[in-house]
């Protein structure tokens, strides 16, 4: 299955199931850490370093924020922990940047690997794979999203992401099979006659600016 994808003026063949086995052979080194970091992010969130009663003040929104911030300052003290991790910071988007083929960014996601939050034009640009200065180009650009258990108390599950416009590519629970870090494909299925898709980015653009 291939889906012909659009990456500013050019158009190229992609299989969805390569291009996932590619990135996440790639991040298979990190995926141990980056699971470590978002699930301290949560459990540090979700310990006696809040009370009850000041969590019970936060919106959901909040409690996002609190979380990545806890993600954030994981990610910064893990930089320099191994060789080939670095932390990228290009204007207020800060990724994680292993060995210059994956970029990771931490984000509150849904069952299916999506956040439903506001993104910049930025942030768009990141999704898109159209290039940001600063930003190693061959890299692939993934989500690492934390899922929280459906009582909204503790870390359901991490999954790695692609989106590409406003879709998902494809995306990855992150599991351990005898204490080592592996993956399973959670993909949302397609609708009947979606298979293949013509991915174009600034279409897509076009299309969230409602032009």
């Amino acid at each position: 299955m291939f889906e012909t994808l659009s990456f500013g003026d050019s158009c190229m063949p992609l299989s969805r199931e390569d291009d996932q086995n590619a990135a996440m052979v790639a991040i298979a080194p990190i995926l141990p850490l980056v699971n470590d970091i978002l699930n301290g992010a949560v459990e540090f969130y979700f310990g006696e370093n809040y009370t009850d009663a000041a969590r019970a003040q936060h919106t959901a929104r909040a409690a996002a924020n609190c979380i990545y911030s806890h993600a954030e300052r994981l990610m910064l003290d893990a930089e320099g922990s191994r060789a080939g991790l670095h932390i990228l910071d290009v204007r207020g988007l800060r990724v994680m940047n292993w060995r210059d083929q994956a970029l990771l960014r931490f984000k509150k996601v849904d069952g299916n690997g999506r956040s439903s939050n506001y993104q910049t034009k930025q942030q768009q640009d990141y999704d898109d794979q159209l290039p940001i200065p600063d930003l190693p180009d061959p890299a692939v650009r993934l989500t690492a999203g934390y899922e929280l258990a459906p009582a909204g108390v503790g870390l359901n599950r991490v999954i790695i992401s692609r989106r590409v416009g406003q879709g998902m590519f494809w995306s990855s629970q992150v599991i351990f099979l005898e204490n080592e870090a592996n993956w399973v494909d959670i993909t949302p299925q397609r609708f009947a006659g979606m298979g293949d898709s013509d991915f174009n980015a600034a279409r897509a653009r076009r299309a969230r600016s409602g032009r």
